[in-house]
């Protein structure tokens, strides 16, 4: 499911956020805010959003750190968990 995620991220990034890149150029192990894909606090803030809109979840204030933006494959990782099989989003408040 993991890599059905990726695709699903890359697209957000290539569509939704302003990055000038295509879904091809988008390498998921690149890092999301450094010298990789480049994205500022506020495309990350977009991100965010476009993400809990799409897969139907809020991130927990827990989970928004720097690490989970390391690079696609950390992220889809963690969406996947928080997403069961049919793309529904599971709540993460316990």
């Amino acid at each position: 499911m993991a890599e059905n995620v990726i695709d699903q991220l890359k697209t957000i990034i290539a569509e939704e956020l302003d990055v000038n890149l295509g879904v091809e150029e988008i390498d998921e192990t690149a890092s999301l805010i450094e010298d990789g894909i480049g994205l500022d606090s506020m495309a990350i803030m977009d991100f965010i959003l476009a993400i809990e809109g799409h897969f139907g979840f809020e991130f927990s204030e827990s989970e928004l750190d720097v690490e989970l933006f390391k690079n696609l494959q950390v992220l889809a990782d963690l969406i996947s968990t928080r997403v069961d099989d049919s793309g529904v989003g599971r709540s993460g408040i316990a």
